[in-house]
Parts: structure tokens; sequence; C-alpha cells
């Protein structure tokens, strides 16, 4: 049998003093870790979906444009730190790192003349579970290092 023996009162007393701390520090990096899971899944699908491929290719309208394949580099996380305790993340697609791919959200949403090809928005639904955990693991390490 094991037995562990934890004094509570040492615990409570330095989360209470490093709440500010780890308010306003660390949760940007446990919200990081959570973005970046969604934000590498989303990039993850451009390139299955062919998002990345370069060349040529034919329209349904039979129309022929060469694809630059930058889609999957104008993927981002970016994490906001509001004044307070709430932190949060955006993971978001630019056209400009993309070399101008304005059409992605044509691709991603679908259009009169052709079916969605979701590559971005399916990512939350796809990685949730491991971003929760990575998250998770963060905030563990960090209440880890105050209690030291």
């Amino acid at each position: 049998m094991l037995k562990i023996k934890v004094n509570s009162d040492e615990i409570v007393a330095a989360l209470e003093r490093d709440t500010k701390y780890l308010a306003e520090k660390e949760m940007r990096g446990v919200v990081a870790e959570a973005a970046n899971v969604i934000r590498d899944d989303a990039i993850q699908n451009a390139i299955e979906v062919g998002y990345s491929a370069k060349g040529p290719h034919r329209m349904p309208s039979g129309r022929v444009y060469v694809r630059k394949g930058l889609i999957p580099q104008g993927i981002y996380a970016f994490v906001e730190a509001n004044k307070g305790t709430i932190t949060s993340a955006k993971i978001a697609f630019n056209p400009k790192n993309a070399g101008g791919a304005w059409y992605a959200r044509i691709l991603e949403f679908g259009s009169r003349f052709m079916s969605p090809v979701p590559f971005f928005l399916r990512a939350l639904p796809e990685k949730r579970a491991q971003a929760l955990a990575a998250a998770q693991k963060r905030l563990s390490e960090a209440v880890g290092r105050m209690l030291h």
C-alpha cells in the first residue's frame, strides 16, 4: 500500500499567492498549446485535401489555373491576453501569408458552382479532446512550477 501525505495548506497558500501570475502569464501558454493543436490539424487537413498541391488545375467550369499551393501557410494561431483573467486564442486564415489565396473561403464553404471541401472548420471537432489534454498538461506543469 502506498500512502501519500499532502499539506493542502501549502498548496492553497501557493495558489492564492500566485493566482494573478498564473492568470496573466501562464494562461497565455496554456491557451496557445490548445490553439496550436487545432492550427496544426487545420494545416494537415489543408495538405490532405490537396491545397498544398502546385501546378495546373482544371476547374469544373473548364478554366485552367495554376495552383500556388500556399493555403496551408496562411493558417495561423494568435493568443490574445485581455486585461484581467480572460485569455483567448484565434485560429485564422490570412490570405496575405498564403500568397493572396483569397479563394480559400470559397474552397472551405463552397459556392453555387462547387461543393465545399472543408479543411479549416473540421479541425476543431476532430482535435478538441487532444487540444484540451494539451492545455491541461501545460496548466498542471505551470501549477507544479508555482508550488516549487
